[in-house]
């Protein structure tokens, strides 16, 4: 056994530490014990994580997992994780955010894991055999309780609380109202801590003045006509420090970024020059055929500026993100997506609005996601302080920032499980996972929720769930039994892939109103179009309605579909968008007549991706025809690489995108059998990339060159 001051001493040997924080020395009074730490951005939870984690290895002897809501943040743990402590301890670190329908035997030879949220309670559904030498579940963003996805946050904690008593929690949280509340529904303990490594202060920007709570700081000498954030931005260069810049909307950081970019290129070297024009081939090479997006960041880079948000692709992301962190890029106008996921501090942050178009208007943003955003500035290590602003353009409005934002502390995390359409998505699993064959054993069940822990039983939540019960008889995947139900082998199988029971529906209605029918690529497309996980849907300009609706009208006979459903012209805008893409329109034409971005559509892909394999899977489940089957599985493929279906063959090759496969078979290149003979050809078209593929192919190019010219 290892004592609490002996693991200590490792932790702090491995991260080069004299001592604990004063939140670290609170936390490790806890270890091996539920607790909920709430304290700032950038405090040292990693470390607290760390703590537990060695402690559940080490003494406990079982495995330590993981989750966090987004996959950047888990693969950032993930790595730091492996690179501390995998040779130091001998121990396996594993990666897993996919594949949300399989139980991943392989997952058991890891001693930690890292996943999301998402991956986590898929996991859990399969019940796998190596859960039980599970010890500690650390859960980061425990936070995100209170957002739409928080509701698998707060399932998968439930069923750890129900069947899995003894796996230690470990909750990691930004500082949140009513922390108290949470911890006691976890029979946690709870750790406060208002400790920052680097102090905050935060201040209101208007007319090129911050007005902090103390003291006023004059940046009019320095303001340039017409820009308004002119001032600020050259004055943190001036410091030799970065910004991040928080916008309103992708456009607005892309906009930023070209605008400031001229005032920013005036504090870059020779040398940091030299440096950014890798940084920016490197962007715009992140895609085999660059897009406008893709020339903008590159264009903004060359100047150290730089756009980010959802609609980056990874690589752009990365890029990005990296180069921010070793200095090369000064500022960063990102949308506030940013400040939820990975560690990216900077001296100074700036909130541009306080406001978010939502559902037709424009909305104040929520406390905690400013507080989020401002906990983003302050560097460890190399600031002695950190600036959060937020800018306004009225005088008046100064006050309102401060006791709206500055003074009046966090607000509190809610449930979100009493949504009917958040519950229709987990009540499946519950039923599935625990046996659970009537109303009231459900209702028992989902009185350890933090929902019935905050509000008690109440008459909404039980209409919901008799309304959902009712659902799942109809659609087959429960049936009636005396006094209950029972779960269908269907319904088991929708409970494994993962994916909305109404989703399921809307699939097996689709496809029995297809059967026996020849149908057209678009109806098919309909298929996985009119699912809730494809939500957000493509939006479409008014002058395009009748185009929607000439489509609609041309395939209303062979899909299934409610005419009451508000997003059934957005739907079929998406499944036009799908068939554009797999004609092999170029992304650019894409990107214009849809106003999508790059990585707006390697996500619909993804997700589209999704969908059809589980369409696949239900039509298997459903004793199909292998010719459905089929035409399904090349639907997949051909949504995967975006390809028509002739380059179906090529593009399954390594290295072999949409792109080069096309560039191949329009010269002659259309099989394996024309790349064995034609090897010169093949690495003439594709340069160096294809060298991989010939190995892969087992074509052993070299020795067969200097063959031919002997």
């Amino acid at each position: 056994m290892e004592s609490k001051e002996e693991i200590i001493q490792k932790i702090l040997k491995i991260n080069n530490y004299e001592k604990l924080n004063p939140m670290q020395v609170l936390a490790k009074e806890n270890i091996g014990e539920n607790t909920l730490i709430t304290t700032p951005t950038a405090s040292g939870k990693t470390t607290v994580f760390e703590m537990y984690m060695l402690d559940c290895l080490l003494n406990k002897k079982k495995k330590a997992i993981y989750i966090s809501p987004l996959k950047a943040l888990t693969t950032e743990h993930y790595l730091e994780t492996k690179r501390k402590f995998s040779k130091e301890f001998n121990i396996k670190v594993g990666l897993s955010t996919g594949d949300l329908d399989s139980s991943n035997k392989y997952l058991e030879q890891y001693d930690v894991l890292f996943l999301t949220y998402e991956k986590f309670d898929s996991i859990l559904r399969h019940q796998p055999s190596w859960f039980k030498n599970v010890g500690l579940l650390t859960i980061d963003e425990i936070h995100e309780l209170g957002s739409n996805r928080g509701s698998t946050l707060e399932v998968v904690i439930t069923q750890l609380k129900h069947s899995y008593k003894e796996i230690t929690i470990l909750g990691l949280s930004a500082t949140i109202k009513n922390s108290k509340e949470i911890a006691d529904w976890l029979s946690a303990k709870l750790v406060l801590s208002n400790y920052r490594p680097v102090p905050l202060e935060t201040g209101v920007f208007y007319n090129d003045n911050i007005y902090f709570e103390d003291r006023k700081e004059d940046l009019t000498s320095l303001a340039v006509k017409n820009i308004n954030l002119g001032s600020i931005i050259k004055d943190t260069l001036n410091k030799e420090k970065q910004i991040i810049v928080f916008c309103a909307s992708r456009k607005n950081a892309m906009s930023f970024a070209k605008k400031y970019g001229k005032i920013i290129s005036n504090h870059i070297t020779p040398e940091e020059y030299k440096k950014l024009r890798q940084v920016s081939k490197e962007a715009l090479e992140s895609l085999e055929n660059p897009t406008k997006q893709c020339e903008e960041l590159s264009l903004s880079l060359l100047m150290g500026s730089a756009f980010h948000h959802a609609g980056l692709v990874y690589k752009q992301r990365e890029v990005v993100e990296n180069n921010f962190k070793k200095g090369n890029i000064k500022a960063i106008f990102a949308t506030p997506t940013l400040a939820a996921g990975i560690n990216l501090p900077a001296y100074r942050v700036v909130i541009n609005s306080v406001f978010r178009f939502s559902e037709g208007s424009m909305v104040p943003i929520p406390v905690n996601e400013f507080q989020q955003m401002a906990g983003r500035a302050g560097r460890p290590k190399y600031d002695k302080k950190g600036e959060a602003i937020c800018v306004v353009n009225k005088e008046g409005d100064i006050p309102k920032i401060y006791n709206t934002y500055i003074i009046s502390g966090p607000s509190n995390i809610d449930s979100q499980l009493s949504k009917i359409n958040i519950l229709r998505g987990h009540l499946l699993s519950m039923i599935l996972v625990n046996e659970l064959k009537s109303i009231e054993e459900l209702i028992n069940y989902l009185s350890k929720t933090f929902y019935y822990f905050t509000y008690g039983d109440n008459h909404e939540i039980r209409k919901n769930i008799q309304d959902i019960v009712s659902e799942f008889y109809e659609y087959g995947f429960l049936d009636e039994k005396e006094n209950g139900f029972l779960i269908t082998p269907l319904g088991k199988k929708v409970c494994y892939l993962y994916i909305d029971p109404l989703s399921a529906n809307n699939i097996l209605k689709d496809l029995e109103l297809k059967k026996n029918k020849d149908t057209k690529i678009m109806e098919k497309i309909f298929t996985v179009s009119n699912t809730t996980e494809m939500y957000p849907y493509i939006k479409y300009k008014q002058e395009k309605e009748n185009e929607i609706f000439t489509i609609f009208d041309e395939i209303r006979q062979n899909i299934f579909f409610d005419y009451e459903d508000i997003y059934l012209l957005q739907k079929i805008y998406l499944t036009k968008l799908i068939a554009d893409w797999i004609e092999e329109k170029e992304e650019n034409y894409i990107i214009d007549e849809y106003n999508t971005t790059p990585g707006q559509i390697r996500d619909l892909v993804s997700r589209a991706e999704w969908i059809c394999h589980s369409t696949i899977e239900l039509l298997k489940h459903t004793q199909a025809s292998i010719i459905t089957i089929r035409e399904y599985s090349n639907l997949l493929l051909r949504i995967k690489y975006g390809i028509k279906q002739e380059l179906v063959s090529l593009v399954e090759l390594k290295n072999i995108g949409r792109v080069r496969a096309r560039r191949l078979f329009n010269n002659n290149i259309r099989s394996v059998n024309d790349i064995k003979n034609n090897p010169d050809k093949f690495i003439n078209l594709i340069g160096k990339f294809g060298l991989e593929t010939l190995k892969e192919l087992k074509i052993d190019y070299q020795e067969k060159t200097i063959n031919e010219k002997i």
